[in-house]
């Protein structure tokens, strides 16, 4: 029986006069992906937020039974005056995990980071801070994945590289929720459809 890393109950939010969901409830297993479908504005974004713990719904519960989460935003999650390396160093220890330098450097190989090491972030491309973040998100060994838009700033060269990180993950009992508007690599994936009220 897959464990559970994550359920949503009975999740109401109406952030002003729009309702994005009520009575929203969802289950995140070890080994599964839920894509969460839906135009813009529908509540992708917020209901990952709620998830992770950094908003609150206006009623509802969360429970989480892994800890830490890896969240990964729209945005990129990295301190643009750190280079790389010092953004890997500073995850790693979000988690109190030691820096594992060999790791890292593999990670950096895999998205062809390693010659970008000592540079700055904002000296980088948004392909490339979109790669660096997801070297963040792994170097944290979370066991449930949180990703806004993950395939965004990507070109397909790297849109099938983390399509198999993802699946990956699945399969060595991960998990991972996934906000998405467009047509996603994901074939395997839960869709939950999220629609304005």
């Amino acid at each position: 029986m897959s464990s559970t890393h994550l359920t949503v109950n009975n999740l109401h939010c109406q952030p002003g006069s729009q309702e994005l969901f009520d009575g929203l409830s969802i289950s995140v297993a070890a080994g599964e992906t839920i894509e969460l479908r839906g135009p813009n504005g529908c509540g992708k974004s917020t209901l990952l937020r709620i998830m992770a713990g950094l908003q609150q719904p206006d009623s509802g519960d969360v429970i989480r039974y892994v800890e830490p989460i890896g969240y990964l935003g729209h945005k990129f999650g990295l301190a643009s005056i750190l280079t790389v390396q010092e953004n890997l160093r500073w995850t790693s220890t979000l988690n109190g995990a030691k820096f594992d330098t060999a790791r890292a450097q593999e990670l950096l190989e895999v998205f062809e980071l390693r010659t970008a090491t000592n540079k700055l972030i904002q000296e980088l491309s948004a392909g490339q801070k979109r790669r660096c973040s997801f070297v963040c998100l792994l170097i944290g060994e979370y066991k449930l994945w949180l990703m806004d838009e993950p395939f965004s700033s990507l070109d397909s060269q790297g849109e099938e590289l983390v399509r198999k990180l993802i699946q990956e993950h699945s399969r060595t009992g991960g998990s991972a929720v996934i906000a998405s508007h467009a047509a996603s690599p994901l074939a395997q994936a839960i869709q939950v459809e999220l629609g304005i009220s």
